[in-house]
């Protein structure tokens, strides 16, 4: 059994880690690296460990004997926290067992992700995170050719050889749609991510497209509009689609940033929301409670997904297939942005 002080030192990372003022990642680095953390903070962070009479687990058998004990990131974008929350899930899990993890952006470039993933595995990680399922078949075969181990967030790879832990994306779209359909909405306009390599922005779309039309929304009388993930970009979205578009009352956007930037839009036009345009976004981001009025979207369990991903990287080979597929739930959260339709002024 292990001894209380093992168990106190399982638990007290976090707290010497709040103590010392840094992040958990750097007092990893400090009793694994110390030479990669400046003298005053390493000695800073020692002396919280000394008088907490932390002693560290060494847990995790899978990177106890890696190379590098380094995990990379690859993410689209690091804008407007979409992916941060995920990024704060794998670091709290990873951090604990001395692993550390770097990240980088691609700019929604796959040919850049091919690169980052190459530099990468120059570095010597020990495995690297990848957001959605289409990547460039190069990419996948450098990981595989390297024996990297490796996942894909985000979504739910149809091939079962690629690790995932993620969700249906045309699931979270579906959500929206039956709610809108549910509140009487029968015109209505889709503010989309850019579905060009991007399977989350475009099985997004299709699940709502479908769901309305199993609904008994004409496919064809939806407005589409896709954008960038940017609030200025939303904002200018939702001003096209209801200028010319007198009969729309709710908007399905692709995130929630989207989302932000189109009630600015509503707001600038004069257009009360919800009275007059019912709003949904995508994500949950700790904005859409904030924002007036609060918005309803369809919640992605993005820290869970960064754990559990964790959990894939730090399993021994023995159980790796029991975390090489998780599949998580989407759930839509309800808030003051949708009411029941009615027609524009």
């Amino acid at each position: 059994m292990a001894s209380d002080k093992t168990a106190r030192g399982d638990r007290g990372i976090i707290e010497v880690a709040k103590r010392a003022g840094c992040s958990i990642a750097t007092v990893s680095r400090v009793l694994n690296r110390p030479e990669s953390v400046a003298v005053d903070l390493r000695g800073r962070i020692l002396q919280v460990v000394e008088e907490l009479d932390y002693v560290p687990n060494g847990s995790a058998r899978a990177l106890r004997s890696s190379r590098s004990r380094l995990i990379g990131l690859i993410v689209p974008t690091l804008d407007a926290a979409i992916f941060t929350r995920m990024l704060e899930g794998l670091e709290s899990r990873l951090a604990p067992s001395g692993a550390s993890l770097v990240h980088s952006a691609t700019g929604y470039d796959l040919d850049r992700e091919f690169k980052e993933v190459r530099n990468l595995i120059e570095k010597g990680v020990d495995g690297i995170v990848l957001v959605g399922s289409c990547h460039r078949k190069e990419t996948l075969k450098l990981l595989r050719d390297r024996k990297v181990r490796f996942a894909v967030t985000y979504a739910l790879s149809e091939d079962i050889s690629v690790p995932c832990m993620g969700f249906d994306n045309r699931t979270g779209g579906a959500l929206a749609a039956n709610y809108l359909a549910d509140l009487g909405h029968k015109h209505l306009a889709v503010i989309a991510g850019i579905t060009r390599d991007n399977d989350r922005a475009s099985g997004r779309l299709e699940g709502f497209l479908d769901t309305a039309e199993r609904r008994g929304i004409d496919r064809s009388s939806i407005v589409v509009v896709e954008s960038p993930y940017d609030f200025g970009r939303g904002r200018a979205a939702a001003k096209i689609i209801l200028k010319q578009n007198k009969n729309v009352t709710a908007i399905f956007c692709g995130s929630d940033v989207l989302a932000g930037g189109a009630l600015r839009g509503c707001k600038d036009l004069g257009l009360s929301v919800p009275q007059d345009i019912s709003m949904i976004g995508f994500d949950n981001l700790d904005i859409a409670e904030y924002l007036t009025p609060g918005l309803t979207t369809v919640d992605v369990p993005a820290r869970l997904m960064g754990e559990q991903a964790a959990n894939y990287f730090l399993a021994d080979q023995a159980s790796l297939d029991i975390h090489s597929r998780v599949e998580l739930e989407t759930r839509l959260i309800v808030r003051d942005s949708t009411a029941p339709a009615r027609h524009r002024q």
